[in-house]
């Protein structure tokens, strides 16, 4: 993976771990590393973006979604990204996976006292797994995580909105709106394919 785009996602997380489990944080991280290298994430995450900013499908609908609530990012600005070039597309989708990785490390980082081995280890097969139920934990067990989840992304947030506004977008109160739900989807997302890859149930 990207070294740029997996410090990012956790130096966004640091300021929500104590000065005790702080000394843990690289131990765990390297632990991770060793245990798969996050190619099977990667895959995940890869073909998410992808489907996320698929412009010809018709409809709002996203992968993971059995409503258009909240609606596939290159469904609802359709019309903007026609717009982009392909070297500013590549730009979002660094941020999107860096949104998708905030969530998958604040599993890791603060809700994992023992990392466990990867029991899904075939991508294809977790994909599928992942997309089935990424909105299928129950919210309320987990408020504190997605409470978690948009402070570590805010920053990350921030940065991917003043480049949409780069790009004129988004241009109403509306649209800014669809566009913060959006981007929560993703970490949470992630925070689910980190569950999912465990084996944990949702």
């Amino acid at each position: 993976m990207d070294p740029l785009i997996l410090n990012n996602s956790i130096e966004r997380i640091k300021p929500l771990i104590s000065k005790e489990e702080a000394e843990v944080v690289d131990t765990k991280v390297n632990n991770l590393k060793k245990s798969h290298g996050f190619a099977v994430s990667e895959y995940c995450f890869d073909k998410f973006i992808k489907s996320e900013m698929n412009l010809q499908s018709s409809g709002l609908r996203g992968v993971g979604r059995v409503t258009d609530h909240p609606p596939r990012f290159g469904g609802y600005y359709r019309r903007n990204i026609n717009y982009l070039y392909r070297d500013e597309i590549f730009e979002l989708e660094k941020l999107f996976k860096e949104l998708l990785y905030i969530g998958y490390f604040t599993h890791v980082l603060l809700y994992e006292e023992v990392l466990r081995p990867a029991e899904l280890e075939d991508k294809y097969k977790l994909y599928q797994m992942w997309i089935m139920y990424i909105l299928g934990f129950d919210n309320n067990s987990f408020s504190e995580g997605i409470g978690n989840l948009g402070k570590a992304s805010g920053k990350s947030v921030d940065k991917l909105k003043e480049k949409l506004y780069k790009f004129g977008f988004p241009k109403t109160l509306l649209e800014e709106d669809v566009l913060d739900r959006i981007l929560r989807f993703y970490g949470i997302a992630g925070f689910t394919l980190r569950r999912r890859e465990m084996g944990i149930k949702l």
